[in-house]
């Protein structure tokens, strides 16, 4: 999805959850008949970020992140690291896409300084614990940390390939059967 300094890597990772797993498009158009295919062919469930309509949420997010980080100057000092939208490196055509997947998550060093914006901010620290703006809070360890979907890394026992192989299939056959349709319609 992007590139991210190694010691970055796992709490992003964490701070987007599920969302990696998300399929970005070019548009909305490839997106319905993407769903459609996997209707028609009860091939499961998949979210999709069509490039031309994703919306970061809320109308004031894109201002925020355009802002500080709040009405108390954050720095080093207080364990931050910065906004997880800023940690990564990525093309200016998902923007978007990477604000809708960690909004105004912050990143702290530890827990101990991440606490003391609980309630106020969405945050993740370096350890992986998740500290939600509505007050809750996830972490503790983990024994298999190794499964799930990697970000920008490859596994031995990736099972992610395959499905991006597939998913490359669909949208060859999507473009021919988009090319069939304007030729037919011609």
């Amino acid at each position: 999805l992007g590139e991210v300094e190694d010691c970055y890597r796992q709490a992003l990772e964490d701070a987007a959850g599920g969302r990696l797993g998300q399929i970005v498009v070019d548009n909305d158009q490839i997106a319905a008949k993407a769903i459609d295919l996997l209707k028609r062919r009860k091939a499961g469930r998949l979210t999709f970020l069509p490039l031309n309509k994703i919306n970061p949420g809320s109308s004031s997010l894109k201002k925020s992140l355009q802002r500080t980080v709040g009405k108390k100057s954050l720095n080093s000092s207080d364990g931050l690291l910065g906004r997880a939208f800023d940690l990564i490196k990525f093309e200016s055509i998902y923007e978007n896409v990477f604000a809708y997947v960690f909004g105004e998550t912050l990143v702290f060093h530890d827990l101990h300084s991440a606490r003391s914006h609980l309630g106020t901010k969405r945050a993740v620290t370096l350890e992986g614990e998740l500290l939600e703006k509505s007050g809750a809070m996830t972490g503790g360890s983990f024994s298999n940390r190794g499964i799930g979907i990697s970000f920008g890394t490859s596994k031995d026992r990736d099972e992610i390939e395959p499905m991006r192989e597939r998913l490359l299939q669909l949208g060859e056959i999507l473009s021919k059967c988009l090319k069939e349709e304007a030729h037919l319609n011609n």
